[in-house]
């Protein structure tokens, strides 16, 4: 099994390609507006796991100083192309999360979007870095996969196995087939495993939330009303209830 990041060297060139999806419109859509609930001003930014850029330079749009880190080189190569294009000043840094060459108490908000806390080999690393270059109450954005929607598409195909390795070991390979051979582990969370995860590296829950709970959606609806629908869900994204349906969490933690 490899690490994520080369499954995503792999597919770089293809990646935004994959994410056309309504669902994925959506799902982007709803975190923007979970990002836009806790940062209200620009400032300095840290981009882990930034990929093909997209939300450094959403970052960057919005006139933030963004620094974007990651480790798979390919990724980061067309995340500079486009922020050349756009004509936007983003500092691209090739390094793992886990061991950042970057000073101490030097950001306003590190977002770990993509779910880079469930792929990152260590993720504890990953939140104890997170919390170093925070300056005090600086702000901690971040999505994971969701444990209780793996483990319910396991029960539901009666992958029983799969099931038990999920809730013994915490972690499960994943990855595309149809674009890369190179699977991956993820560490999915359980909505109530998130709080003490960021209290161990000196971080408070501030903000927890679903991403696309009202999946399955009819994708043409869907595709022609995706404001329409994020505005259901970020209206119910924050009720517990939603927590068990969706494939992705969102979460804010802040540096005390």
């Amino acid at each position: 099994m490899r690490e994520s990041w080369e499954y995503y060297n792999e597919i770089a060139g293809r990646y935004d390609y994959m994410y056309e999806e309504a669902y994925w419109k959506l799902y982007h859509v709803v975190v923007e507006r979970l990002v836009e609930d806790h940062v209200k001003m620009a400032g300095k930014a840290l981009d882990l796991g930034t990929g093909t850029g997209k939300w450094a330079l959403y970052l960057a749009e919005k006139d933030h100083e963004v620094v974007a880190v990651d480790l798979a080189k390919e990724m980061l190569k067309v995340a500079s192309m486009k922020a050349n294009i756009a004509d936007l000043r983003i500092s691209f840094i090739h390094s793992s999360a886990e061991n950042l060459p970057l000073e101490n108490e030097s950001f306003d908000i590190v977002l770990a979007m993509g779910d880079l806390l469930s792929y990152a080999k260590d993720p504890i690393k990953v939140l104890n870095e997170s919390h170093r270059v925070l300056k005090t109450g600086g702000l901690l954005l971040a999505t994971v996969d969701n444990s209780w929607a793996f483990l319910h598409d396991f029960l539901s195909r009666g992958e029983y196995i799969m099931a038990k390795r999920l809730i013994e070991q915490g972690e499960i390979p994943i990855g595309d087939r149809s674009v890369s051979n190179k699977g991956f582990i993820t560490k999915p969370y359980f909505s109530n495993e998130i709080e003490s995860f960021l209290d161990s590296t000196g971080l408070d829950l501030v903000d927890i939330a679903s991403i696309v709970a009202f999946y399955p959606y009819d994708e043409h609806a869907l595709a022609a009303g995706i404001r329409a629908a994020a505005d259901w869900e970020h209206k119910y994204c924050r009720n517990r209830e939603t927590f068990a349906r969706s494939e992705h969490l969102f979460f804010c933690g802040k540096k005390r």
